[in-house]
């Protein structure tokens, strides 16, 4: 699919019928300077061509809306991410997009059209919810095995084209299908850095095997939505020219100084210094390494698929550092807690432990009311998978078990409430996790039941002992396997909800409908829901004839 839009500066990008106007319309320029003597007059001299230009760099504004160019990759970053005010509320609403697959076959004519159905889905899903806060993209962007070195990471610019139109920002989280021997997970996040909408981030970074999108998000209050502090960081990275001429001409009013955002912040801080909500993003890995073969067979080499352990530290860690800051407390449960939700694509040990009835005493797995929704890749796909014991990729291997750090910082550390994954396109539910399954010893809590300390709520209601919620999202690409019914997992949370460390939840299919709606609180997992359908569409349907 053709993009449109005036934030592309990448003229090489340009679809090809855009590069024959764009050459003819320089053309014309050049036949229409040659009537013009004032023109060549102006230009006559080098030293005006320089003074001319040096102004222009001067003068025009230096943040470009929505692409940035590659050399000012820091000029500007989103404003902080904060609850909206809705009716008697304030609220925050995630859009998951997951397994969108691009790039599969683009020399066949079904290739494009998936792409291009894809691309439906989700502006479909964004009309159909207005409220929209953030759109994430939880895995698997693109069929990296499919695509060619030389423009593997290109389709990220189709993929942000219906978040870019309408002002949304995003963050994702990368898949197994993300990394391939012609598409890196560091050169996708270099392409996706280069829109200033982009939220994706990269904290841990010492360890080059940890991958890349390993990051957290702070979610503010409502009456926050004024204090911006990384705007003193922007406004501080004027580029050397402008930076020497506003000093030289002494007017530097023109643009805020730090002194005065800072004096700014501090007037409406204190009770905006600690986040609302926690938004926790984890790189699981998994595909082939970049570039690399096996030196003696030639055969790719794979990628670990499991959440590494310098991300566990660094999760522990930086939780207990945010609860000590808020008012002491960490993974001992003591102070404050904040809440906080997980993003990751592969799922861990503990949702097929609990797809097939392993938890506890409860037996059965999935069901249709009390955990609503598809329910047809059985057995799923772990972390760990096809991997052995001792970290070798090798074969008869079904389970190394790697992912069990992962599991026991996610039961132990207050505060997190679901996890939400993708890789399974045929599971679209949400399961209770109490922490008991094999391998895993801790007891998951959001609140601790030996919690002295106050949370959103003062210690009060469902946060205690509440348990997490391990969920699906739904399939929305038309690329990667499966016919199931395309849409994303829509997530609210409510800022009064959060004492009750509370979520709602519902699927918004492509074509408009509300499946699988639930409230992710203490007794989820009692409560009874309507059943999801198990409804499927194609592209031969007649809803996408439209792109034939």
């Amino acid at each position: 699919m053709a993009f449109h839009h005036q934030d592309r500066k990448d003229l090489h990008r340009f679809p090809s019928e855009l590069l024959s106007r764009h050459t003819n319309h320089h053309s014309a320029i050049k036949r229409n300077r040659r009537h013009s003597p004032f023109w060549q007059k102006l230009f006559a001299g080098s030293s005006s061509v320089a003074a001319v230009t040096l102004l222009l760099l001067l003068l025009l504004p230096d943040q470009t809306h929505g692409r940035q160019t590659p050399t000012h990759s820091s000029l500007s970053e989103p404003p902080p991410l904060t609850f909206s005010p809705r009716g008697l509320t304030n609220t925050f609403q995630i859009s998951i997009f997951e397994d969108l697959h691009f790039g599969e076959n683009a020399w066949e004519k079904w290739g494009p059209l998936q792409d291009a159905s894809s691309i439906r889905v989700m502006n479909s899903v964004l009309d159909s919810e207005p409220s929209t806060n953030l759109v994430v993209l939880n895995g698997d962007l693109i069929t990296g095995e499919n695509t060619f070195k030389e423009n593997s990471t290109t389709y990220i610019d189709q993929i942000v084209e219906p978040m870019v139109r309408r002002g949304l920002t995003w963050a994702s989280t990368y898949g197994n299908h993300d990394s391939a021997f012609n598409l890196s997970r560091e050169a996708l996040f270099e392409e996706e850095k280069k829109w200033l909408s982009s939220r994706t981030g990269r904290m841990v970074t010492t360890n080059e095997e940890a991958g890349v999108t390993n990051y957290y998000l702070p979610v503010y209050p409502a009456r926050c939505e004024n204090i911006n502090p990384k705007v003193v960081r922007r406004r501080a990275r004027q580029p050397w020219y402008r930076w020497a001429f506003w000093n030289l001409v002494h007017i530097n009013h023109f643009y805020p100084n730090q002194n005065q955002n800072q004096n700014q912040q501090t007037a409406s801080g204190g009770e905006c210094d600690t986040p609302a909500l926690i938004l926790w993003f984890f790189d699981s890995r998994g595909g082939n390494k970049y570039q690399q073969r096996h030196p003696k067979t030639g055969q790719l080499l794979s990628e670990p698929n499991w959440v590494h352990q310098s991300v566990v530290d660094w999760f522990i860690s930086t939780s207990a550092s945010m609860a000590a800051k808020a008012g002491g407390g960490g993974a001992d449960g003591k102070g404050r807690i904040i809440p906080s939700i997980g993003f990751v694509h592969i799922p861990t040990n503990a949702s097929l432990a609990l797809q097939q009835g392993q938890q506890g005493q409860q037996q059965g797995g999935v069901d249709a009311h009390r955990q609503p929704g598809i329910n047809d890749d059985q057995p799923l796909s772990q972390q760990g998978q096809g991997w052995c014991a001792n970290g070798e990729d090798g074969e008869g291997c079904g389970y190394g078990e790697q992912d069990v750090p992962f599991m026991e910082a996610i039961a132990s550390i207050p505060g997190m409430m679901a996890l939400f994954s993708g890789h399974d396109h045929g599971n679209t539910w949400c399961y209770k996790w109490d922490g008991k399954v094999p391998g895993v010893q801790q007891k998951a809590v959001v609140a601790g039941e030996d919690d002295e300390g106050e949370g959103e709520g003062n210690g009060h209601g469902y946060g205690r002992g509440r348990g997490i919620d391990l969920c699906f999202g739904q399939h929305t690409g038309y690329g990667g396997y499966g016919s199931w019914i395309r849409g994303s997992r829509q997530i609210v949370v409510d800022q009064e909800g959060l004492k009750e460390f509370a979520i709602r939840t519902h699927i918004r299919l492509e074509n408009g409908e509300i499946v699988g709606a639930v409230t992710l609180n203490a007794t989820y997992g009692q409560d009874r829901y309507p059943a999801t359908p198990n409804d499927k569409t194609h592209l031969a349907d007649p809803a996408l004839q439209e792109f034939r």
